[in-house]
């Protein structure tokens, strides 16, 4: 579990190295304790709410090669576990004070 929350933080210090906005919070930079907390904290909100919700079950209509067409059960999971990751990270970020803001041209940080 600790590998994959530190590769999660990891591939959002990597997103957030290429994106137009950044978190801010008086006017300072979000740290990497609050970031790798936040990201920590989404991983694991995202992950429970996976398994307490394992997935919709969804009819789907196939067709064999003959040409008879099956009716199937499958499961979809909604939302996607990164997208809701995502959120639960916004959302950890929003409640400590910081706001995702863009960063403005010739701004040195």
């Amino acid at each position: 579990m600790r590998t994959k929350s530190t590769l999660c933080y990891a591939l959002l210090v990597l997103l957030g190295a290429c994106a137009s906005a950044e978190w801010v919070k008086n006017g300072e930079l979000a740290d990497e304790p609050v970031l790798a907390q936040c990201s920590q904290q989404a991983w694991a909100r995202a992950h429970r709410e996976q398994m307490a919700n394992p997935g919709v079950p969804v009819q789907v209509l196939q067709q064999d090669k003959s040409g008879r067409s099956t009716v199937t059960s499958d499961s979809v999971r909604f939302p996607q576990a990164d997208v809701q990751e995502q959120t639960y990270f916004n959302l950890c970020m929003k409640e400590r004070g910081y706001e995702f803001v863009p960063i403005q041209s010739g701004a040195s940080r």
